[in-house]
């Protein structure tokens, strides 16, 4: 397969084995061949772009998550300067969503998305014959904030940092809603991700050493904006759930930080793609020192 010098659309190959070792999944819940099927089903191309510099050594990978109603191409070259000042190689899939502010669609549909991405990014080296970095930089925005989110909190071991703007939506790292007693399932919390997503247990100390950056505009604070189901766990607004999002990855350890842009609404704008780049390449420099 060729890539050119810029970018290129990769065709997409559902593969279907487990690496040795693998967990056992729940029986119960969907199996890894099942999940990933489902995910690739949901996934139009992927767009993927060289750097304009030639860094020595594996490249490290980027993955842009578009929101709703975006694209690969589009999303993923909005990024280019900054990939390009990094030697970063950009991988930008087009994902179809389904309807985001529906629990029970996001507790189908992330998995599966998951289960397809990881299986995407352990075998880009032979999709590309290109060399890469074994751990992926993730910037998401809104719809892809929350799957670039969840995406570490199952696979924390393929992540070297994450950059999730203006999340609507998150699943918190706990198995107990604290004020309730009750047990905290998928999407809300993690009390049964192994029976969601194909037998994988959430690892705290792995997801707490990945270093995560949330960003959110200050006046993106519609509570009309944002699925009421979520309300009683990490607030009523985007503004409201980045801050008791991170608040609760804080009060676990987690490598996080938290950024609110004043003045800006749901858009993605460059100074919030500059930042959270930067943010990115602090976590690289933090793991190699």
């Amino acid at each position: 397969m060729r890539c050119s010098r810029f970018f290129a659309l990769i065709p997409l190959l559902t593969l279907v084995f487990l690496a040795p070792g693998a967990p056992v999944f729940a029986a119960q819940g969907p199996t890894p061949t099942a999940l990933r099927a489902d995910g690739a089903a949901e996934v139009s191309d992927v767009y993927v772009r060289l750097p304009q510099s030639n860094p020595s050594g594996p490249l490290q990978v980027l993955v842009a998550l578009h929101g709703m109603g975006g694209n690969g191409p589009d999303f993923g070259s909005a990024l280019a300067n900054q990939a390009d000042a990094n030697g970063w190689l950009i991988v930008a899939p087009t994902i179809n969503y389904g309807d985001w502010t529906n629990p029970d669609v996001i507790t189908h549909e992330d998995p599966a998305l998951i289960a397809w991405l990881s299986d995407y990014l352990a075998t880009l080296n032979q999709r590309t014959g290109l060399p890469v970095q074994p751990r992926v930089l993730l910037f998401g925005h809104s719809r892809g904030a929350q799957l670039a989110l969840r995406f570490t909190e199952i696979h924390p071991d393929q992540v070297a940092g994450v950059a999730a703007i203006s999340a609507g939506t998150y699943t918190l790292p706990i198995s107990t809603d604290a004020s309730s007693g009750q047990a905290l399932d998928f999407p809300y919390g993690i009390a049964d991700l192994a029976q969601t997503d194909g037998g994988n247990t959430f690892n705290p100390s792995g997801f707490d050493a990945v270093p995560i950056w949330i960003g959110v505009g200050g006046a993106d604070n519609n509570t009309a904006d944002v699925p009421a189901a979520w309300s009683p766990y990490i607030g009523a607004t985007r503004v409201d759930r980045a801050e008791n999002f991170t608040s609760a990855l804080q009060r676990q350890g987690a490598d996080v930080s938290l950024t609110v842009f004043p003045n800006t609404d749901h858009t993605l704008t460059d100074a919030m793609r500059q930042t959270g780049c930067h943010e990115l390449a602090e976590a690289l420099d933090s793991d190699a020192s």
